[in-house]
């Protein structure tokens, strides 16, 4: 007897993603976006004028709810064919081509979204769609075959997961020979995205799972405008000299977030684009932004010069312009003096606490500002203990330094870090005490910095100690609002907590202030729909995290569960070879004991582990 409290129907689902996502996102994941944000405006469309719902969507898969087998079919073929003309008038690299299944079955219906056999065999059948094709369900075949006009070729019976499905495809004329799709081993998912060699997250930081959270309006910003600080150019082109430059646009991100008036968008975002060509307008739809700041600078021996504009977002057009220059010893008076000059031309007006905190430098010592714009820049966390180590030695009042130390010596307590795991207990209290004292020297010499307050909750965050990290949070953010670190931590922190709910909210809060927010974001909402026990959701995320990093330990945990417990028993057991095969050495068991996970997020991945290793063993 079925379970009274489960809400089941019969629907058509229909699924689609992009041929070849992973590929295009790997060799420009910018242009990617603008492709499938355009594509999935063409969607909406038909999917309004057809009554298609969407319930799901990640990255670049969509799946829909159909009333009816015909508009379904009728909106498929709609689709491939407006994107077929789109493909004809654009560019090679603006080309986007889809595929397309569709399935009538059973569904389980909860919070809006659909489960089930039906959802599964839908996209079962997408994948075996021919580019610009479509695929079917025999049972959708003959409700439509004598109500369209469409050919179909007949594919027989095709051996899916744990079941047989017989597959038809609609005869367009345009779809792809089958031997041009992505070929692999292992489950589809795996298919698409075998050979992803970077590990450089914020290579592949475009989160296309945003898209269905992307809105053209002004994003929930209670009126507020939206400011980006682009990369400034290195217009002597010296590599050696990125970190400087990069440091002074992070000090204006920081600055302008200090303004109440403004929304600014994070540097993970901006950074994005960092010697990358695209028009100013396109730049600022992608990032929702409505203006930019951007610029170039020439660093000399004894002086510097700033060539800054601001651009209207709306139409890409400068509506301000200077230059600005000084001897690098004073590059805190003329960051102050382009935070004022932006500030006029928009017509802001300043508190006395803004103005005081905007014109109050971190540090007035250049080698010690030096120092700690390198350590940022290292790519050896060692190599910027040291250098912070240097810019305190030189300024021994430069509470940044503190913080970012604070933060640095943190990242070894976590139980994701090999290093962290083979530590005594005597050793982690020892790194655990350093850390705590160097973000309380922050908050000491600096107690009006978000910053300050920030590393002592990152600090209390990774050692478990979740409810005075959310006090020094929550200072934080009231010291600075729309402080993305502190948001972050924020939602990380509630995740950990078991306030999932909660942490999806502000994870929102977060997207909007990070358009194309980095992979632990993703994450931190794949643990808490891994939690809640909605499996679907924290599949799609977990499979977006991997696309980021295909050898991300987390997220092939989250994977794994997820897939087990929605019984795709051959993708966990899959997924888990591979975690065995890219971490060879990893304890599990330890991991999970070390991380600030919450106990139900453990227990759910624990059991799911056990017993997909216990399937392997059968």
């Amino acid at each position: 007897m079925a379970d009274p409290e489960i809400d089941r129907k019969i629907a058509v689902i229909f699924a689609t993603d992009v041929v070849g996502y992973s590929t295009s996102m790997e060799t420009n994941e910018v242009q990617t976006l603008k492709n499938l944000k355009a594509s999935k405006k063409i969607l909406d469309n038909l999917f309004l004028q057809h009554g298609g719902r969407v319930f799901n969507t990640a990255g670049d898969s969509v799946l829909a709810e159909f009333s009816s087998a015909v508009s379904a079919v009728v909106c498929a073929s709609e689709f491939q064919k407006l994107l077929i003309e789109r493909n004809l008038s654009v560019t090679k690299e603006q080309k986007m081509e889809f595929r397309v299944g569709i399935n009538m079955g059973d569904v389980v219906k909860e919070d809006g979204n659909l489960y089930g056999e039906g959802v599964n065999i839908a996209a079962r059948l997408e994948a075996l769609a021919k580019p610009n094709g479509i695929c079917l369900s025999r049972n959708i075949y003959e409700l439509v075959k004598t109500k369209t006009s469409f050919s179909f070729s007949d594919l027989g019976e095709k051996k899916m997961k744990n079941t047989t499905v017989h597959a038809f495809d609609i005869v367009t004329g345009h779809e792809t020979p089958i031997s041009q799709k992505q070929e692999g081993k292992g489950p589809n998912f795996f298919n698409r995205y075998v050979g992803l060699a970077s590990l450089l997250i914020l290579a592949l930081g475009v989160l296309t799972y945003f898209l269905y959270t992307f809105s053209t309006e002004s994003n929930l910003n209670s009126g507020k405008k939206t400011i980006a600080v682009l990369p400034i150019f290195n217009a002597v082109n010296d590599p050696s000299q990125d970190y400087f430059f990069d440091g002074i646009t992070e000090d204006l991100i920081v600055d302008l977030s200090r303004i109440q008036a403004f929304s600014v968008i994070s540097r993970n975002s901006v950074f994005q684009f960092k010697n990358k060509e695209y028009s100013d307008k396109d730049v600022a739809d992608i990032l929702n932004a409505d203006y930019l700041l951007k610029g170039s600078a020439r660093l000399r021996e004894t002086s510097m010069r700033l060539n800054m504009e601001l651009v209207d977002g709306a139409n890409g057009n400068n509506i301000w312009a200077d230059r600005f220059e000084s001897s690098k010893e004073e590059i805190f008076q003329l960051q102050d003096e382009l935070v004022l000059s932006v500030v006029k031309e928009l017509s802001i007006k300043l508190t006395d606490s803004e103005e005081k905190i905007i014109l109050a430098s971190d540090t007035s010592d250049i080698n010690a500002y030096d120092h700690y714009k390198r350590g940022l820049a290292a790519q050896n966390r060692y190599e910027a203990r040291r250098l912070y180590r240097e810019a305190i030695k030189a300024d021994p009042k430069f509470a940044r330094a503190y913080g970012s130390m604070a933060i640095n010596l943190t990242l070894d307590l976590t139980g994701f870090n090999a290093d962290s795991n083979k530590m005594t207990s005597s050793e982690t209290d020892l790194l655990k005490s350093e850390a705590i004292s160097f973000a309380k020297k922050a908050i000491e010499l600096d107690p009006e910095a978000a910053h300050s307050h920030f590393s002592l909750a990152f600090v209390y965050g990774q050692t478990k100690q979740f409810e005075k990290s959310q006090e020094s949070t929550e200072t934080a953010l009231i010291l600075e609002p729309e402080n993305i670190l502190a948001l972050q931590l924020k939602a990380t922190n509630q995740v950990n907590s078991g306030l999932f709910e909660n942490a999806l909210e502000v994870f929102r809060e977060v997207r909007r202030l990070d358009p194309l927010f980095p992979q632990f974001v993703v994450l931190g909402e794949a643990r808490a729909y891994l939690s809640l026990k909605k499996y679907s959701e924290a599949l799609k995320l977990s499979e977006e995290a991997l696309r980021r990093n295909p050898r991300s330990a987390r997220a092939m945990l989250c994977y794994i569960t997820a897939a087990w417990q929605l019984g795709q028993k051959e993708d966990a057991i899959w997924q888990l070879e591979e975690l065995s095969v890219n971490v060879p050495d990893l304890d599990t068991d330890a991991m999970l004991q070390k991380s600030p996970w919450h106990t139900t997020t453990k227990d759910i991945i624990s059991k799911s582990l056990s017993l997909v290793k216990s399937e392997m063993k059968q």
